[in-house]
């Protein structure tokens, strides 16, 4: 059964949403360790990580959808910037654990 237009465009905001919110929370985990907070900061850290498997398992849907599509139905655009929101959440997150880190050794 191939996906809806509503149903693709739902899946890529999803995609959009929980990427955002991973990336605010590995920021987050930047500033709980910035104010010496470091368990704030792992668990800010690992909510992150769990709206990031949600982004990541999301995105896989969508290429899933894109493999099995018959009719080109994905809107590419959407896709792009939803993969680029992704992306950005993988990336904060290194950086989120190597400031974290270097937070912890300033402390000591």
């Amino acid at each position: 059964m191939a996906i809806t237009q509503e149903q693709l465009e739902q899946a890529c905001f999803q995609l959009i949403s929980f990427s955002g919110a991973a990336k605010s929370d590995f920021l987050e985990a930047v500033e709980y360790a910035k104010s010496g907070d470091f368990p704030q900061a792992e668990a800010a850290v690992e909510r992150g990580n769990e709206e990031y498997l949600q982004a990541h398992n999301a995105h896989f849907d969508l290429i899933q959808e894109e493999v099995n599509s018959e009719n080109g139905l994905l809107t590419r655009l959407t896709l792009v910037h939803a993969e680029d929101q992704l992306a950005m959440a993988e990336s904060t997150r290194i950086l989120a654990e190597q400031l974290i880190e270097l937070y912890r050794r300033l402390q000591k």
